[in-house]
């Protein structure tokens, strides 16, 4: 929907289409990336945009509604060339964005451009895997988006704003991948053009876990700032919201690369990884959670039995938000941000935090839900 990139309160594909290459002498992305933008935007006007950027109200998991379907399917038709566009930017590697000017109103009218751009390229890449089933053309998707990502995050200039935009655009980039790789099959013959290839698989874990640390990120956008406002204590407070949401941020990046290192495993072994031990030598490191005690790293855990079919349901955790324990949603699987509950009203006050958990393979809700308890505690298992 509208506003799917939310910035906690901080700020007020594939190339498979018949479109020939976009050619920039200079090499500069972000003449692309605006180009793509403006054609998307010109296309809003006439209410053909991605479900991302509309108001539609939708689950975060497959199967998606019919409305979903049918927009994303009529939005994804009409830009293959922007799907191409994007894609020849991710091979640049610098972006010239417009001057700052803080007498403008509309300074910050690109990365809105930005954001728009990167829900076209999400929901595509989502289409790509769940109605397509072509995962290397979703994968790639992905992929250009993370670029769009590392490149508002790296050039010089209003580096804070600039780093909240793509950091958004980075969550919005992994929570699609959560999804895709839920449902992801691998492969290792070069003749199956529908699969994973393997070797993208372990290329994707190494680049999901290859990010800074949060606050070393933060203070890299902070170093153009004035030095008023880095050492301004009114300001403290919201720099210490964004330090937290870089920190979540890179966490789902963990998970993710933690999600498919676990369907790694799956291909390699028959089976998914009974422990985290399992899951360890699929992954370069086990990352750290932050929210742990410095040493306790993110977690995985294997519920036997867990979902509706009676088959295991593989989680990767972390402690974040677990304010009353660590328990686990068993109405429905979890692919990004959300607060757990053990009221079955969402409207009780009885709410209750226990943690991130992240599912790692697809699974559809029952359509006649039992009653009881929605979650289950972690301790169980």
């Amino acid at each position: 929907m509208r506003g799917t990139i939310i910035f906690m309160g901080l700020l007020g594909i594939a190339a498979t289409s018949a479109w020939p290459r976009t050619t920039q002498p200079s090499q500069d992305a972000a003449k692309i990336y605006l180009q793509a933008a403006k054609i998307i935007r010109d296309d809003d006007a006439k209410n053909i945009m991605s479900p991302a950027a509309s108001d539609m109200s939708y689950p975060g998991f497959p199967p998606m509604t019919d409305a979903w379907l049918q927009m994303e399917k009529q939005d994804y038709g009409l830009h293959a060339r922007v799907r191409q566009m994007v894609h020849d930017a991710a091979s640049m590697t610098t972006a010239a964005w417009p001057e700052w000017k803080k007498s403008d109103p509309a300074r910050v009218h690109y990365l809105n451009e930005c954001r728009n751009l990167a829900n076209e390229i999400a929901d595509a890449a989502l289409y790509q895997s769940l109605v397509l089933n072509d995962q290397p053309a979703a994968f790639s998707s992905a992929r250009d988006l993370l670029h769009l990502a590392e490149l508002l995050k790296n050039q010089p200039g209003e580096n804070l704003v600039r780093l909240l935009v793509a950091v958004g655009i980075e969550a919005l980039d992994v929570n699609r991948l959560m999804v895709m790789t839920s449902g992801a099959t691998i492969t290792e013959d070069a003749s199956n053009a529908r699969d994973l290839p393997l070797s993208t698989a372990k290329d994707w874990i190494a680049t999901l876990l290859n990010h800074p640390d949060a606050q070393k990120e933060l203070n890299q956008a902070m170093s153009n700032e004035p030095a008023g406002n880095t050492t301004n204590p009114i300001l403290q407070p919201s720099l210490n919201r964004i330090l937290e949401t870089i920190r979540r941020i890179h966490a789902e990046r963990d998970m993710a690369a933690m999600s498919l290192a676990a369907h790694v495993y799956r291909y390699e072994h028959g089976q998914w990884p009974s422990n985290l031990s399992d899951l360890a030598s699929e992954l370069p490191r086990v990352p750290i959670d932050p929210w742990g005690d410095g040493k306790q790293t993110l977690g995985y855990v294997l519920v036997k039995g867990g979902l509706p079919n009676g088959a295991d349901r593989p989680l990767v955790f972390s402690r974040c938000r677990s304010r009353d324990g660590l328990f686990f949603r068993t109405d429905e699987p979890e692919y990004s941000f959300y607060v757990n509950s053990t009221a079955r009203n969402v409207e009780s006050p009885q709410s209750k935090e226990g943690g991130q958990f992240r599912d790692v393979a697809r699974w559809t809700p029952p359509s006649a839900r039992s009653a009881g308890p929605t979650t289950q505690p972690l301790q169980y298992y």
